[in-house]
């Protein structure tokens, strides 16, 4: 968005006089939610209180939505997400007037907090409205399953204390079959998350050669 329109935008009153989210696009879908917070300070961007990747799914989006502190720094945001340099990538910013549409929660401390979601929400929004870096997804579980089928894989692991339910069910996306079970297990740690993932991906499930592989993936 050019300087142009931003002044037009924040004098014409279409919305951006209350907006403090920014969408940023065309990021890789290798990058982390730390990564994007890195290239914010480095172009030196004001005002910016969380950046968080976009999931839909449970998978990424290539996107980022950015908070700010108040919506006079929003301009600001999206004029400099011109001086964010990434080899290999585009980077463009827009602003987000409607912030339930991408299910982005009011308060950035809701994105991870157990009950902020309705549970067929999760997977999709800001760190996947799930707590990033502690977060595992795990797929390729064959048939349908409860999360006991998983106690064999969990045993020794340091499962989040704070929470009720340490692993839950992802429901299938809406018009979408398949054979297998999909499930997100909370840990205590970012470091617990790591080694789950290296101790489950591209492992067979309950260690049966002849059963699917599983895989393992950390929610940044």
């Amino acid at each position: 968005m050019s300087q142009y329109a931003i002044r037009n935008a924040w004098r014409s009153g279409v919305g951006m006089q209350d907006c403090r989210h920014v969408l940023l696009r065309g990021l890789p879908l290798s990058v982390t939610g730390h990564d994007v917070r890195r290239l914010i300070q480095k172009a030196d961007i004001k005002g910016v209180t969380d950046a968080s990747l976009l999931y839909k799914d449970f998978r990424p989006t290539g996107k980022a939505v950015l908070t700010t502190s108040l919506p006079d720094y929003t301009p600001g945001v999206l004029s400099g997400a011109s001086d964010i340099i990434l080899p290999g990538a585009k980077i463009e910013a827009e602003a987000i007037y409607d912030i339930a549409s991408l299910n982005i929660p009011e308060n950035p401390a809701d994105v991870g907090k157990e009950g902020a979601v309705d549970p067929s929400q999760l997977g999709t929004g800001p760190a996947a409205r799930v707590p990033e870096r502690k977060t595992v997804t795990i797929t390729g579980i064959p048939g349908k399953r409860s999360f006991k089928d998983l106690d064999y894989l969990l045993e020794g692991f340091r499962l989040a204390s704070d929470r009720k339910y340490a692993v839950s069910y992802i429901p299938k996306p809406p018009r979408k079959f398949t054979f297998f079970s999909k499930f997100a297990v909370y840990l205590e740690s970012e470091s617990e998350a790591q080694r789950l993932v290296r101790v489950a991906h591209l492992s067979h499930f309950k260690n049966n050669p002849e059963a699917p592989l599983l895989r393992a993936r950390i929610i940044y």
